[in-house]
């Protein structure tokens, strides 16, 4: 009578041994990711998380869910990694990844993938996509119909919820309601509404806010024209790294304004 004794065994360490290499990589990954994730290397981190999160790390995917979830991961790198893994964590479900990911495709000028991706996050109720999708659809682009009827229903949503997370102080929240206000989309046009919630962001600090706020003063548009506080303002959003903002303020301290100095 022969004995399977041995093989078996063999095959059980050999199986054994492969699970705890896969469960060590694993947590490679995942130990990688928070180490990334502390010194704020989001975009490493995100790669290391999906990596970990594909082997069946619910802490990785937790993780993951959180980077965007708090639009750490929102880039405007296009190189196909960043495009693998965004796909990957849309596929998952994640609402804010799936929003990611219709903004890379419409950077790369694919407005149906845009499309796409857009109306999956809005189907998890995602309020940013209504927005993104609603301009999309105002005007149209390469492969999708301009859409003014759809376009204007989901401003109107957009706007709305952009007004309830406005009101509680997020600044994103409160530069893009400044931004409908100023074009009239989902709501009435509007630019002292414009100037107000632009204001609030700014002085929370936000960039875009402040190139905005500080577009408004040198025009006189909402706010009493101030070269001062147009000055100050884009100095502000150029210390930022935001380009336009520099460009502005060149233009500005090339006037040759009395005033402009006071705000240097």
């Amino acid at each position: 009578m022969m004995n399977f004794k041995p093989r078996f065994t063999t095959h059980l360490i050999c199986g054994l041994v492969l699970g705890a290499s896969a469960f060590s990589a694993q947590a490679d990954n995942y130990e990688d990711g928070l180490m990334a994730f502390a010194v704020g290397n989001f975009q490493e981190a995100g790669r290391l998380f999906m990596n970990s999160a594909d082997e069946g790390n619910a802490g990785a995917e937790h993780m993951l869910m959180r980077l965007f979830s708090e639009n750490k991961l929102y880039s405007s790198n296009l190189d196909n990694d960043t495009l693998k893994w965004t796909r990957k964590a849309a596929e998952r479900g994640i609402a804010q990844a799936q929003f990611a990911l219709g903004e890379l495709y419409g950077k790369r000028g694919d407005a149906k993938s845009a499309v796409t991706w857009y109306r999956k996050a809005i189907a998890q109720g995602h309020y940013g996509a209504y927005y993104k999708l609603g301009q999309l659809l105002e005007k149209g682009a390469e492969g999708v119909s301009a859409d003014r009827r759809e376009s204007r229903h989901l401003f109107s949503i957009a706007a709305s919820e952009f007004d309830v997370h406005a009101q509680k102080g997020n600044a994103t929240a409160q530069n893009t309601l400044a931004g409908m206000y100023e074009k009239g989309q989902g709501v009435g046009k509007n630019i002292k509404m414009a100037a107000k919630w632009y204001d609030a962001a700014a002085h929370q600090g936000y960039a875009l806010a402040q190139l905005n706020l500080g577009r408004l003063y040198a025009s006189g548009h909402g706010v009493p024209r101030s070269t001062y506080q147009a000055a100050y303002w884009l100095d502000l959003a150029a210390a930022q790294g935001l380009h336009e903002a520099e460009v502005l303020l060149s233009e500005i301290k090339r006037s040759g304004k009395a005033d402009i100095a006071l705000a240097m």
